[in-house]
């Protein structure tokens, strides 16, 4: 083992006290070797590995004899960098607080006692183990996964991101970027931390499926309703205890031959929302229009209705914006063409208005002429 890793022990067997230091910069899978209890708590809650505490005096010839064998002995690292190591005084009140705190076997010194990184213990008894190496890596085992520098850092990163989607409402990418995180049987922070993320999304999910039934269950919010358990669906389905919810909220508000259509027309505007917002504007027309035409009468195509008004009104003040010079009518005219070309073969009476409107706009274009040739062939 390199001296200048270990070279810390020999002179903390000689001080074996508590002193107050800043909480040191630990490389990966290097062993943390303290004497500040604050640090070495904090630093084996952030990184999972066990607590390993040695309760010693200066006179002791054993504590000394286990310094040396951690500093020398290279096979050790392996397993002893799996470790907190924690120096204390037998002779100070902290070793007092341990002693009433933990249960340890005997009296003599060195005292030494494991604890996971959750607090639990693990092990406490007097004396050097004689066995250290067995000693260290047979304690690993009950002291749950311990992940290396580089795995700690990789999480740390993915929960960063995940809380950032959180806070930018993406549910589903908060979800999968959270389950990354997790570790079976591993204590780190940031394990427990994208577990209460993930509680954080489940308690979510419960406040919006409420209200996505809340509007399912009020005769004029169905269409809300339906659109809202959709969004629900999307947002919720990969998280590993919403998903249940979901599916059960589904069972009891979709199925049946009766809440069919409601769904059909749902699914179908979310699609043409979602276009509109990836700014695939003739693509929304022909999805909204496809809703006037399967669904007419229904709140959907009222809906449907009032986003292609919005649509041909932002189409129509967008050119002139960009043409100062004039022209603004040819293109509104040629934009009220091409809205009359794609109702012609599922609403022709609301084809003939927009082809009407074409003309109007600008007499002598070509997209006038076009829009008279179209309306002399309806009946």
């Amino acid at each position: 083992m390199p001296q200048r890793i270990l070279c810390q022990i020999t002179c903390l067997v000689a001080l074996f006290a508590t002193t107050s230091l800043r909480v040191p910069v630990i490389a990966a899978d290097r062993i943390p070797v303290l004497i500040d209890q604050d640090q070495a708590v904090a630093l084996t809650r952030r990184t999972g590995r066990p607590l390993l505490a040695i309760g010693g005096t200066v006179n002791c010839v054993y504590c000394v004899k286990m310094a040396k064998q951690l500093e020398t002995d290279e096979s050790l690292v392996p397993a002893a960098s799996k470790y907190v190591i924690l120096k204390i005084d037998t002779s100070t009140p902290l070793w007092r607080e341990w002693r009433d705190k933990y249960e340890i076997d005997g009296d003599g010194v060195p005292q030494v006692v494991i604890l996971r990184a959750d607090g639990k213990q693990i092990y406490g008894k007097s004396g050097a183990p004689a066995d250290l190496k067995g000693f260290l890596e047979q304690n690993l085992s009950d002291a749950g996964t311990v992940l290396s520098g580089e795995e700690l850092a990789d999480r740390e990163k993915l929960l960063r991101e995940a809380q950032k989607s959180l806070k930018k409402k993406d549910y589903a990418k908060a979800t999968e970027l959270g389950l990354e995180c997790i570790q079976d049987d591993c204590f780190a922070a940031v394990v427990g931390e994208a577990r209460k993320l993930l509680d954080n999304l489940d308690d979510r999910a419960v406040v919006a499926l409420k209200e996505a039934e809340k509007k399912l269950s009020s005769r004029d919010r169905q269409l809300d309703g339906a659109l809202a358990l959709l969004e629900v669906e999307a947002a919720f389905s990969g998280h590993p205890s919403a998903q249940g919810r979901v599916t059960d909220a589904f069972s009891r508000h979709a199925e049946g031959e009766d809440k069919a259509p409601l769904f059909a027309q749902a699914r179908l505007v979310r699609e043409a929302q979602q276009l509109e917002t990836a700014k695939k504007r003739s693509d929304a027309i022909q999805a909204w229009q496809k809703i006037q035409a399967d669904y007419p009468d229904t709140v959907a195509a009222t809906l449907a209705g009032r986003r292609l008004a919005d649509l041909e009104k932002r189409a129509s003040k967008g050119p002139a914006k960009t043409d100062p010079e004039g022209g603004g009518g040819a293109r509104k005219a040629a934009s009220l063409l091409k809205l009359g070309q794609q109702l012609l073969p599922t609403k022709p009476a609301d084809a003939r208005d927009y082809l009407q409107r074409a003309i109007e706009a600008d007499p002598e274009s070509e997209a006038a002429e076009t829009a008279r040739e179209l309306l002399e062939k309806l009946p």
